[in-house]
């Protein structure tokens, strides 16, 4: 199969959409598939090179809204004629945004089917505070705005029933499939893991956060519980690894909470050194406050190297997250976040169980097993 694969956001930007897309691509390439990947254009980067995949630029400029987004032209006549030329089979959107919208218009063009994968709820209040507004009149215009995008589509798909549940609620009308962002088990090297330990915690636990520094991650709230977790096991570090719009904000908040010593912003760490990093096996646990994942891309790389899981009950995370079983759901505050916390870290044996049921759960969302799904559906398309 031919497939073009347009988002609105790729390398060298990292978030858990462009490794969900890269993971795609890379999947469908593997097995012999041809995939164009339309993408926004960045200033001085290597651009990603990978066998039967090809990557398009577009002239961009950063959305003012959150300026690691870009903005292009809705619709590029040199996109059309390449893809028309390569006889693409199928378009795949993944963000609803200035090329996700030049993915609708090729595809009407070329009269060739068309999916777009949910991967952010951007009607959530958190996400709409990058646009500094709220309320129920702009979550309203942006499920507008969304379903204009999704209902153009042939399938839409969402990684989680979570969000296929808030589709159904917000009347898209077109056939919805829950499939797995997935995730490749091959990937990772923690033999460095030893050294982490050393350089960021040689004598206590550590927790591990990684993720956009962003509003919709909820950091703050995930601060306040850990300084409860420094009341009852004072030698513990938190790791917060990533980057953001909030990073500045989120670096005073913990110098407000006096916990410099203890929380450790390493800002960002390109994908590639961080799966060969050792920094999964370095920590004792994943922590996230965030409500607003549909399903998160680095609680999956987390799980697939055993590491356990305390979590919001909300959204993707719930899917994830069996609760006592591979980890802790939290639901009522703060309070309850630490204390899961801080059970666990004193118990040894009962993070040794939820490991082995960790690495159980987690191979459902086998990239390769997610390919095979993935192929079944767009050959079900192509006609």
């Amino acid at each position: 199969m031919k497939i073009a694969i347009f988002t609105d956001t790729f390398l060298p930007k990292i978030d858990g959409i462009v490794t969900a897309t890269l993971s795609l691509a890379m999947g469908l390439a593997n097995n012999g598939h041809k995939v164009c990947i339309i993408a926004p254009e960045y200033n001085n980067f290597k651009e990603f090179k990978y066998k039967n995949i090809k990557v398009t630029r577009m002239n961009s400029i950063p959305a003012l809204f959150y300026p690691e987004f870009k903005i292009t032209n809705p619709f590029s006549i040199r996109v059309y004629m390449q893809l028309k030329k390569e006889k693409i089979d199928l378009v795949h959107f993944q963000t609803p945004l200035t090329i996700g919208m030049q993915g609708i218009i090729i595809a009407k063009l070329l009269k060739v089917p068309l999916i777009g994968t949910f991967h952010t709820l951007i009607a959530d209040p958190k996400y709409l505070k990058h646009v500094k507004i709220n309320g129920a009149i702009a979550q309203g215009i942006s499920w507008a705005y969304a379903r204009a995008y999704y209902n153009q589509c042939d399938l839409i798909t969402c990684p989680s029933e979570s969000v296929k549940n808030e589709l159904l609620e917000h009347t898209f009308i077109k056939p919805i499939k829950v499939i797995s962002n997935g995730i490749d088990f091959s990937l990772f090297d923690n033999s460095n893991w030893k050294k982490v330990k050393e350089k960021y915690n040689p004598n206590g636990k550590t927790l591990l956060f990684i993720g956009r520094i962003a509003h919709e991650k909820s950091i703050p709230y995930l601060l306040d519980c850990f300084k409860l977790v420094l009341k009852k096991l004072p030698k513990t570090k938190l790791i917060l690894v990533g980057d953001g719009p909030q990073f500045k904000e989120i670096k005073n908040y913990i110098r407000f909470l006096k916990i410099e010593n203890s929380a450790i912003l390493t800002g960002k760490i390109e994908h590639e050194n961080l799966i060969k990093s050792g920094i999964f096996k370095a920590a004792d646990l994943f922590v996230t406050a965030s409500t607003t994942e549909t399903q998160g891309i680095t609680m999956l790389e987390a799980q697939v190297n055993g590491l356990v899981s305390i979590g919001m009950d909300a959204g993707g995370t719930k899917e994830l997250i069996k609760n006592n079983y591979n980890g802790y759901l939290v639901k009522k505050g703060k309070k309850e976040f630490a204390d899961k916390i801080v059970k666990l870290l004193k118990d040894s044996s009962l993070i040794q169980k939820m490991q082995r049921n960790t690495l159980k759960e987690i191979k459902k969302h086998n990239m390769k097993k997610v390919i095979e799904i993935w192929e079944k559906e767009y050959q079900s398309l192509i006609k």
